[in-house]
C-alpha cells in the first residue's frame, strides 16, 4: 500500500519549542539560480536561436507552451540538476522557474507536464537533430575572436551506459557493458563544448571523427583566417584517414597541426631504444624516475611517407613506460610537443562535467534519435555553465575554476520568495545566504551586458 505524505511534521528538539515542517509555500522556489542561468541564456541566445529550428506542427488556436519555453523549461531543470523529466511535474509548478522560462509567476498557470516533455523530446525528426547540432557548431565559430591566432580541438569519445532497451544501444567490449559511444569535441583553450555526436555503441572511438573535423576546421579558417588550428586526441584518433584528411587541410588551408596519441610497437620501440638506456642509467644513479624525450622519423609500412613522433622515454621502479605522440609540428623540442599533448588530459575532466554534474549519460529515451536530441541538451547546459562559470572567474577565483556541480550548490541551489504585483515581479534571497554578494554581482553584470542582436 502506497504511504500517504503528512500534511506537517512536528520535530521536538532538546530544550525548544516544537518546530512544525510543513510543504505549503507556494511562492518558494529552492532554485534562485535559475535567475544567473537565465541571464547567461539572454546573452547568448542560444536557446533562442535552437528553438527557432524546431518546427511546430500543433494546431496553434490550442497551443499552450511554446517551443522554446518548452526547450528552455527542458535545459534549465538540467542545469538545475533535474535530469528526469519526471521532475517536470512537480518543478511545473515552481514560480521562479515559470519566470525565467517566460510564463506567469502565479499559480493558474504551470509549464510543461513530463508527458507534455517526452512527447516534445521524441517528436524532433531526425532532420531537425541534423540542424540543431550544426547550429550549435556555427554558434560555437562565431564566438571565436576573428583575429584569433589559435583554436585547440580536442577530441575524445566517452561511454554513456544503457540499462534498458534504448535503440542502438551495444555491448561494447573496452567498456564492458552496453552503451551508447557519443563523440565529442570541446575547446583546448577555454574548456567550452563544441559539439557532440551520439553513435551506436559498437562504433570505434574514431568513427565520424574525420567528418566531424573537417566541417569544424573549415568553418574555423572561414571565421579566423590567421588561426593555427591544432586537434589533439588520443591513439584512436591516429589512424591513417584522419591523419591524412589533416595534412590535406594543412596543404589546403594553411596551419592546421596534431597531436596524437600513438600506440608502442616493436619498430617504435627499437627506435627509442638508446634514449631509454639513458633514462635506465639515470634511474639506477639517482633511484628516482627518470625521463627523457626524443623525436624522430617513423614510416608505417601502410604509410606513403614518414612522419614524426615525439618519444618520452620513462623509467621508474616499475620498469620502462615508453610514450609516443603522432605530430606534424616542427621547431620545437620534444619535451615541449609532449607536454602541449598532455593539456589534452584536461578533456576528462570536461566530460566529467558533462556526465556527472549534468547527467549526459541519461539517455534513457526509447529511441536512438530522442536520445541524440537529449545529448544536445544537455551540451546546451554545459554552454550555460561554463558561460556562467566564466562570468563568475572575475569576482571570485575559487568559484571560477570550481567543477559544475560545485558552482550549482554553492551558488545556485539556494531558497528564494516570490512574490508577483501588477509592477513587478520580487524575488528575494535569503539574508543567510553565503554568497549572497556574489549573487548580485553576478547578477548586477548579466543584467548590464547587452541584449545579442
Amino acid at each position: 500500500m502506497t504511504e500517504c505524505i503528512p500534511a506537517q511534521v512536528v520535530l521536538a528538539f532538546p530544550s525548544q519549542v516544537p518546530v512544525v515542517v510543513r510543504c505549503d509555500a507556494p511562492q518558494m522556489s529552492s532554485d534562485a539560480g535559475w535567475l544567473l542561468v537565465r541571464g547567461i541564456d539572454a546573452g547568448l541566445g542560444v536557446v533562442r536561436e535552437l528553438a527557432a529550428l524546431l518546427p511546430d506542427e500543433r494546431d496553434a488556436s490550442r497551443v499552450v507552451h511554446s517551443r522554446e519555453e518548452q526547450l528552455r523549461q527542458r535545459v534549465y531543470q538540467i542545469v538545475m540538476g533535474y535530469e528526469d523529466c519526471n521532475d517536470a511535474d512537480s518543478l511545473r509548478w515552481d514560480p521562479l522557474l515559470k519566470v525565467v522560462c517566460g510564463a506567469e509567476a502565479g499559480e493558474l498557470e504551470s509549464l510543461s507536464s513530463q508527458p507534455t516533455l517526452s512527447r516534445f523530446e521524441n517528436g524532433v525528426s531526425g532532420p531537425t537533430v541534423g540542424r540543431l547540432l550544426r547550429k550549435l557548431e556555427r554558434q560555437y565559430v562565431a564566438s571565436l575572436r576573428q583575429d584569433a591566432e589559435l583554436v585547440v580541438l580536442d577530441i575524445d569519445s566517452t561511454d554513456d551506459r544503457a540499462y534498458g532497451q534504448q535503440q542502438l544501444t551495444m555491448f561494447n567490449g573496452f567498456f564492458d557493458h552496453h552503451v551508447y559511444h557519443p563523440l565529442l569535441v570541446f575547446d583546448g583553450e577555454t574548456g567550452q563544448a563544441i559539439t557532440a555526436v551520439l553513435r551506436a555503441g559498437k562504433s570505434h572511438a574514431n568513427r565520424g571523427a574525420r567528418g566531424v573535423l573537417r566541417r569544424l576546421i573549415l568553418a574555423i579558417r572561414r571565421r579566423c583566417p590567421q588561426a593555427q588550428i591544432v586537434v589533439r586526441g588520443d591513439s584512436a584518433f591516429s589512424s591513417p584517414r584522419i591523419v591524412g584528411e589533416l595534412e590535406r587541410l594543412a596543404e589546403r588551408l594553411g596551419q592546421v597541426f596534431y597531436l596524437f596519441g600513438f600506440a608502442k610497437n616493436e619498430a617504435l620501440l627499437r627506435l627509442i631504444a638508446p634514449t631509454m638506456a639513458r633514462a635506465r642509467q639515470q634511474h639506477e644513479i639517482w633511484n628516482t624516475k627518470a625521463v627523457q624525450f626524443t623525436s624522430f622519423l617513423y614510416r608505417a609500412q601502410t604509410w606513403k611517407r614518414s612522419r614524426s613522433i615525439v618519444a618520452k622515454a620513462d623509467f621508474g621502479a616499475q620498469g620502462a613506460n615508453p610514450r609516443f605522440v603522432l605530430t606534424n609540428i616542427d621547431g620545437f623540442p620534444p619535451d615541449m610537443l609532449y607536454s602541449a599533448y598532455c593539456e589534452r588530459g584536461q578533456c576528462e575532466n570536461r566530460i566529467k562535467d558533462l556526465k556527472n554534474a549534468l547527467a549526459a549519460d541519461r539517455l534513457s529515451c526509447s529511441s536512438f534519435r530522442a536520445n541524440f536530441f537529449r545529448l544536445l541538451l544537455h551540451l546546451v547546459a554545459y554552454r550555460l555553465m561554463h558561460a556562467l562559470r566564466e562570468a563568475i572567474a572575475p569576482l571570485s577565483a575559487t568559484l571560477g575554476r570550481a567543477q559544475f556541480d560545485t558552482l550549482r550548490l554553492k551558488l545556485l541551489k539556494v531558497g528564494a520568495l516570490v512574490t508577483q504585483s501588477a509592477r513587478r515581479i520580487l524575488i528575494r534571497l535569503p539574508q543567510a545566504f553565503p554568497f549572497a554578494t556574489l549573487f548580485l554581482q553576478v547578477a548586477q553584470r548579466l543584467a548590464d551586458r547587452p541584449a545579442p542582436t
